[in-house]
């Protein structure tokens, strides 16, 4: 494979980050590693990776590899619809994460034909993951570049893709040491596809390059094609029946979301005998179910209902992952966790069963949901007089539920198809090396 001329970061930029940045990290990840079950798995799953990677490699025709680098889970799930579309044309494709939930929670998926670990990005690290792979080219979702891997691959004669960039206005406001390693390292980019027209404009601010375009937000895609192909019948033991019940789903909660919405949900549940309430917990471990047990005495436990009649269900506490998606298909009104936190989880999920969505304040991260808010299929509460309100509005008012639940159906599929464009762009990066 060629190489190709790189305009790369500065020395000082490279030298700091290489030789001090690097094992520093190398370092916290091994103290981490023995405290820290998560940063333990992660810590592991790189021993022998080189090894088992040359095996594994060597079964994946070489000319057609493109690489997808997903940070977790959620980037993943991005990345879904536009590998499916680059395996039909004929490529394969080798996916890694650096976060152990993502990577643990994908190894059936069919459409990658390897997965595996980024290794920790030393210089020699990365030249060494690069020369086993042999990428055609390299497609990061979001966010998660990381300098010395995307170096190795250009040098190698690969094309860099971000695909669904979003930009952060928080960037300007970085000490200017750290602003300028992210202007060199995006700076790597052959192609960055942003989310939308503010986030190009922003991204065209900081770089100052003329490879910025609008892909579109696959996640759009991936939501929609997974509510086609919903089935929750066989994830809950109750038949909830959607034509008599109002179903309220509370996904990905915090003990913060819950401490605020404990007294209105008390009070709802009483003055409206057909309104069950779904508690999923972000993290439903032992101790946070018996916390949600507590706060909700009234509450059954997903695990335990067995026979119970749906009917004496008025609280129900999931105590198992990975099925939120699906659950929220039998859902009316939507709580989405988060918003009293680091931010808002992903509000596409109820959005595109046409759910209004009630959640916390902090939603400043999130395009999506600052859209569906000012759009007003989103509605922010701040405490537990103003959640009680929300969710009685839209659990007492059929209208205006479904008024603001066809907003955000509405929205949902306006914005789908950016999983075929950003595919055509990396195909079309592919075969034509020269240029895009």
């Amino acid at each position: 494979m060629a190489q190709q001329e790189i305009e790369f970061p500065s020395r000082k930029i490279r030298l700091l980050y290489s030789s001090l940045f690097i094992p520093l990290l190398k370092c916290f990840f091994g103290i981490a590693s023995l405290f820290n079950s998560k940063a333990r798995r992660g810590f592991r799953g790189r021993k022998n990776l080189f090894s088992e990677l040359g095996n594994r490699i060597s079964k994946i025709p070489e000319g057609q590899r493109i690489w997808i680098h997903a940070s977790s889970l959620g980037e993943f799930e991005q990345a879904k619809p536009i590998i499916e579309i680059l395996k039909k044309a004929g490529y394969r494709i080798v996916v890694t994460f650096f976060s152990p939930s993502g990577y643990e929670h994908s190894l059936n998926y069919l459409d990658a034909d390897l997965i595996t670990y980024i290794p920790l990005d030393s210089r020699k690290n990365a030249e060494k993951f690069v020369e086993i792979v042999r990428p055609r080219a390299v497609v990061v979702m979001r966010y998660d570049l990381w300098l010395n891997h995307l170096i190795a691959a250009k040098e190698q004669g690969a094309k860099v893709v971000v695909a669904d960039a979003t930009f952060s206005i928080k960037m300007f406001q970085r000490p200017k040491l750290l602003k300028e390693f992210y202007r060199q390292v995006y700076g790597l980019a052959d192609l960055v596809l942003t989310t939308n027209s503010d986030n190009k404009r922003l991204f065209d601010s900081f770089l100052g390059k003329k490879v910025i375009e609008v892909g579109g937000d696959t996640r759009f895609d991936r939501v929609y094609s997974r509510s086609v192909a919903n089935n929750v019948t066989q994830k809950i033991p109750l038949s909830i029946d959607r034509s008599k019940r109002i179903v309220m789903i509370l996904g990905s909660t915090w003990r913060q979301d819950t401490e605020v919405l404990r007294d209105g949900i008390t009070r709802l549940v009483k003055e409206f005998p057909s309104l069950l309430v779904v508690i999923v917990p972000h993290e439903p471990t032992g101790d946070e179910v018996r916390r949600l047990v507590e706060q909700f005495p009234c509450a059954k436990v997903l695990s335990a209902v067995g026979e119970t009649p749906e009917s004496e269900v008025a609280i129900l506490i999931v105590d198992r992952v990975g099925i939120l998606t699906q659950l929220y298909v039998l859902g009316h009104v939507a709580y989405v966790g988060g918003g009293f936190g680091a931010g808002v989880h992903s509000v596409l999920e109820p959005a595109v069963y046409g759910m209004p969505i009630v959640t916390g304040p902090r939603i400043e991260r999130s395009d999506e949901a600052m859209q569906l808010m000012k759009n007003g299929a989103l509605f922010i509460v701040k405490d537990s007089t103003s959640a009680h309100e929300a969710m009685l509005k839209l659990v007492a008012d059929e209208a205006a539920r479904k008024t603001a639940g066809g907003i955000a159906m509405g929205f949902v599929k306006r914005n789908i198809g950016a999983s075929a464009l950003v595919a055509e762009r990396i195909m079309k990066i592919c075969e034509d090396r020269s240029s895009i």
